[in-house]
């Protein structure tokens, strides 16, 4: 029997710069980066070289991985733009209205305004520049 020990997430993006931007600004701090010596010196975390550039952070156990590039994955995949919202990655915040500010200061548009769900989560949704959705949630008082 297989019993999975931890769940990660690898997002393919066109401009690595442009994604790790919009992730920082959303809290999310890096724990391994590779690619270039010129791209993997912004980071005091620990890198890697290599022929494409990733960086990987750490979400409560899991990790959430972006790369403009992968070594088992054809290159045009990451060219791709993301036209269906069937997959998504979920978060949990201690405050949905902090990350809502964190959005509008920076000009990142929400895809669904926060909305609070009987089984006890008030959850807001935006995209990464890819159009990866993104779920954020925080759990409330019924």
């Amino acid at each position: 029997m297989v019993t999975p020990t931890c769940m990660g997430i690898h997002v393919k993006c066109q401009s690595i710069e442009k994604s790790l931007a919009f992730y920082r600004v959303l809290g999310f701090t890096p724990v391994f980066a590779y690619g270039s010596a010129e791209f993997t010196q912004q980071f005091t975390c620990p890198t890697a070289p290599e022929s494409y550039s990733g960086v990987t952070f750490e979400i409560g156990g899991g990790l959430f991985e972006i790369a403009d590039g992968h070594i088992a994955v054809k290159p045009e995949v990451f060219k791709v733009h993301i036209d269906s919202s069937k997959i998504s990655a979920m978060f949990d915040v201690a405050s949905v209205d902090d990350l809502v500010e964190v959005c509008r200061r920076n000009d990142i548009q929400i895809a669904v305004e926060p909305r609070v769900f009987p089984w006890g989560t008030k959850e807001v949704v935006i995209k990464d520049p890819d159009g990866f959705v993104l779920v954020f949630r925080e759990f409330v008082n019924k």
